[in-house]
């Protein structure tokens, strides 16, 4: 899994890209996105991360629990420089909190908190390459019309064309045409299952 998911990510993706990574609620995502995805794209270019609700961080929580002692106090100080914008309530043991919002459905609210968010990236002293998302299909599960007409209206207004934007996404808890809507707008789409995964949309390959 490891070589196809470095070719995917570092080999097919480029700047302006948006990848969905998709998953279902009884697969352990956590050892894909904290044990793969976060250490394979930190080693390759800085990074933030955007946890709705606390989504990534309970992922983290589940994954650190794994971890034997040095490769725990290792892995702990791998992430402790991440800039996290946080949206919602919910803990953040990992990391450095850039900014935080309140969750808002209202496109016109989104859309000024999106580009608050982007230009409080932009001054970062080391630009970040990849933009993470944790918790986008909850957001979407709350109040789908109101989520799908937020991202569209801030995505369609201000793209993302220098960062590269990697968004978990459960499959489980969203309807087929609100995750379709998302799909069109990816580039390359992962399906990690307990198996492996395979590339939904994107390079033909997978395993």
């Amino acid at each position: 899994m490891g070589n196809t998911l470095e070719k995917f990510l570092l080999g097919e993706a480029i700047r302006g890209d948006v990848v969905i990574i998709e998953y279902s609620s009884r697969t352990p995502v956590e050892i894909t996105a904290w044990g793969k995805v976060i250490p394979l794209l930190k080693a390759n270019g800085n990074l933030v991360i955007v946890d709705f609700f606390g989504i990534g961080d309970a992922m983290f929580r589940k994954y650190l629990r794994r971890l034997p002692g040095k490769k725990y106090s290792e892995f702990v100080e791998l992430v402790r420089d991440i800039g996290i914008i946080k949206i919602g309530p919910g803990a953040t043991t990992y990391g450095e909190v850039l900014d935080e919002f309140v969750p808002t459905y209202d496109p016109s609210i989104f859309l000024k908190n999106y580009h608050a968010v982007m230009s409080r990236i932009s001054r970062l002293p080391q630009k970040p390459k990849y933009l993470v998302s944790f918790g986008l299909s909850h957001y979407v599960h709350f109040n789908p019309e109101g989520a799908i007409k937020s991202i569209i209206t801030a995505t369609t207004s201000l793209p993302m064309e220098e960062l590269i934007g990697v968004h978990f996404v459960n499959t489980d808890i969203i309807s087929r045409s609100e995750l379709a809507i998302v799909e069109e707008a990816a580039t390359l789409i992962l399906e990690v299952s307990r198996n492996g995964f395979s590339v939904l949309k994107g390079d033909e390959g997978g395993d």
